[in-house]
């Protein structure tokens, strides 16, 4: 065998262990690939599961009247609540709800519209805005609760509304009265106008209110105002086509305004 000879045979040698690692690691390359895709399809089915074991409980068909729930959403770390509002149709039944359920105090404005009537009151579980501090504090509770789940949801016990609303008619239009519990922000607020959305400020006696129009809301007209002493946002709201005019949502407040200053 001459040197030719002996070099093509070493390099031969050489290919065939190159070709052997190639294969093995080709094998072990596939494995790894195969071995993630197994972990991938564990995981989503996992957390579909997750999801659907929250949902059901957020979506309960047993719901009631006043049930109040809430779901942790691991993948933004977020809270959404969920919940079915206490209704009645007629006001001596609803005044006294107000009562039982610690709602915000609310009574009929001495003035309305001709023509509008009372048509229903609504009593909201107390729920909370993502900067609020009792937002924060129910987020790291329930994170904690959640062990490592990315979906968890649990019903929420209440014994103190966080809104009152009463909804008034006249044919087809509503005027949409609501006062709710305020709480400590983490971070101060700029109210910022949606696309379209036009914000003008007021004074109404010695109250600052905002009026708004053109939401893409189902009440897109809001006339809103604080009650820092105790704690409280009112909101008159109408149709985007109500023919009521922002002079006659701001008789409306005044009127509330009055009501409630006589009895204090």
């Amino acid at each position: 065998m001459n040197f030719t000879k002996k070099t093509i045979i070493a390099a031969a040698s050489i290919l065939l262990v190159f070709s052997s690692t190639s294969g093995f690691l080709a094998d072990a390359d596939a494995a790894a690939q195969k071995s993630a895709k197994t972990q991938a399809a564990s995981t989503k089915k996992s957390l579909e599961q997750q999801k659907k074991a929250a949902m059901d409980i957020v979506h309960s068909k047993e719901k009631k009247p006043g049930d109040l729930t809430v779901l942790y959403n691991g993948t933004d770390s977020s809270l959404s609540f969920n919940f079915r509002a206490i209704t009645s149709s007629d006001y001596e039944e609803y005044t006294k709800l107000l009562s039982k359920y610690k709602a915000p105090e609310l009574k009929q404005p001495e003035w309305l519209p001709e023509g509008y009537t009372f048509q229903s009151g609504e009593i909201v579980p107390p729920y909370y805005h993502f900067l609020s501090e009792p937002y924060q504090d129910m987020l790291k509770e329930l994170k904690a609760e959640a062990k490592g789940k990315t979906y968890y949801a649990k019903k929420l016990k209440w014994n103190e509304a966080g809104e009152a609303v009463f909804t008034f008619a006249k044919d087809s239009d509503i005027i949409r009265v609501s006062v709710k519990k305020m709480h400590p922000l983490i971070t101060e607020i700029t109210r910022v106008p949606g696309k379209g959305e036009k914000l003008e400020k007021l004074s109404i006696g010695e109250i600052e209110a905002v009026y708004s129009t053109n939401s893409d809301g189902l009440y897109s007209n809001k006339l809103k105002w604080e009650d820092a002493e105790h704690q409280l946002e009112y909101e008159i709201a109408t149709y985007k086509k109500s023919p009521l005019t922002k002079e006659d949502l701001t008789a409306v407040a005044e009127s509330i305004m009055q009501g409630k200053s006589q009895e204090e």
